[in-house]
């Protein structure tokens, strides 16, 4: 009311006057009539607890779905619950961003994981659960080709469009794979698969700016600049100085490079990263650009071996910051096998190799830990997870797990309520979980001999 905006308006000479307890007190939270209350950014203590929770268990979702939890999937089977009580059931809430740490050695249920991730935030579904408002998910690939893709291995995050033979709709309907411009052998391992749609990775010119430039002629910020590369960064800056409506002209960018003389040593140099640049370079505007709509998952395979892992992590930024800038409202970028090479995003890095960035566990929300015997990868989770001080007796769980099985450290996951009412959350411990089956073709499976 106008009243009130007028009561905590702020005046200089009242300062002296000492705390309006009146008007400061609103600020506090009264625990007491926050019960059942929906949730909302302001909202904080126990309900707030639970809309934001990663990881919620059944029992806990069906007496607060209506109020704090808008929509939610099934991850799996707490294996430390009756398996048919309410309490055994996990889902993971999709309504909140989150970060999820999934690793094993192959053939342990990683990609499984991951993909039961992606089905419950992609695919509105009453088998798994309720998805008001799926995400667009951008999924990072990256691996050896070599000898025509013999030993090639597609990102199993495109098999998403295919449904199962026990569900037979149910299924992503929009997959788009981003692959390398000089790789188009690479469409033969996807097109097998209906529904996906393939088209070239390339930038459009008129997107361009100076960092974009810089980034794809391989300039780094942290080691000196060639004389000519800064010539051709005095081009750009003028170029964008000039620019009326922001947007960068590539041919002028040309047409002063040439005006330009360089030495031959300089000119070739010059060449190798322009090449580099315009081989990533929609300059015709004839290729569709990658729309990141709801409920859509884009793949970007940059496996070609003309590629290196510096560039494909080069390109995979400059992928990172469109998809960011895309209207979608809610976002969803997969890391898969991150072994090979927060901003109100859902974040999954999965890889075979824990210990490829360490730093990475600290920050996850979830860590999903799937069968391994390495002791150098158990040193590694155990410096971020403060629920693994028994060694022994941890690592032989961890060896002993089935395929599809996981021990999970989610320190924010709610499990129930006490007698008291307080909320029980799942900090310092490990969940033993049992993954629920995929709804889509699982086309991950290790192959056998026989």
């Amino acid at each position: 009311s106008d009243a009130s905006d007028d009561e905590s308006a702020y005046d200089p000479e009242e300062d002296d006057k000492g705390p309006n307890f009146s008007l400061i007190n609103r600020l506090n939270v009264d625990k007491g009539k926050s019960k059942g209350k929906s949730i909302s950014n302001t909202t904080i203590g126990p309900m707030r607890d639970i809309g934001h929770a990663p990881l919620l268990s059944g029992s806990v979702l069906a007496q607060y779905v209506k109020d704090l939890v808008p929509q939610y999937g099934l991850i799996g089977c707490n294996a430390n619950e009756e398996p048919k009580s309410l309490g055994a059931s996990m889902f993971q809430n999709t309504n909140v961003p989150y970060s999820a740490f999934i690793c094993g050695v192959q053939g342990s249920g990683k990609s499984h994981t991951t993909a039961c991730m992606l089905e419950n935030c992609l695919i509105p579904s009453k088998q798994l659960g309720r998805l008001r408002g799926p995400v667009s998910a951008l999924v990072f690939s990256y691996g050896e080709f070599s000898n025509s893709g013999k030993s090639f291995g597609i990102s199993e995050a495109a098999h998403l469009a295919s449904s199962s033979k026990e569900f037979p709709t149910e299924r992503v309907k929009r997959i788009t794979v981003l692959r390398s411009p000089s790789n188009p052998a690479i469409n033969n391992f996807y097109q097998h698969i209906p529904g996906v749609k393939i088209i070239p990775f390339k930038l459009k010119a008129k997107s361009l700016d100076i960092g974009t430039l810089l980034t794809l002629m391989a300039v780094n910020e942290k080691s000196e600049t060639p004389l000519y590369m800064a010539r051709v960064e005095s081009i750009l800056r003028a170029i964008a100085t000039e620019s009326e409506d922001g947007v960068f002209d590539y041919s002028l960018f040309k047409q002063k490079l040439d005006l330009e003389t360089f030495n031959p040593a300089q000119t070739n140099m010059l060449q190798m990263r322009l090449g580099l640049l315009e081989s990533f370079l929609d300059r015709d505007d004839c290729l569709p650009e990658p729309r990141f709509r709801p409920g859509e998952l884009t793949i970007v395979d940059l496996s070609d071996p003309f590629v290196n892992a510096t560039t494909a992590c080069i390109l995979f930024k400059l992928c990172l910051e469109r998809f960011m800038q895309s209207s979608s409202p809610a976002k969803m970028v997969v890391l898969d096998e991150a072994h090979k090479r927060h901003k109100g995003v859902r974040v999954i890095i999965s890889t075979q190799e824990p210990t490829v960035s360490t730093d990475l566990i600290a920050l996850c929300s979830v860590t999903f830990i799937h069968r391994f015997t390495s002791p150098v990868w158990y040193a590694a989770l155990r410096k971020h997870i403060n629920a693994m001080d028994n060694d022994k007796e941890i690592m032989q769980q961890i060896e002993g797990l089935q395929t599809g099985e996981a021990l999970v450290y989610a320190p924010n996951a709610v499990l129930g309520m006490n007698d008291d009412e307080k909320i029980i959350k799942a900090t310092g411990r490990l969940l033993r979980l049992n993954i629920r089956k995929r709804v889509t073709f699982d086309g991950g499976d290790s192959i056998m001999a026989v």
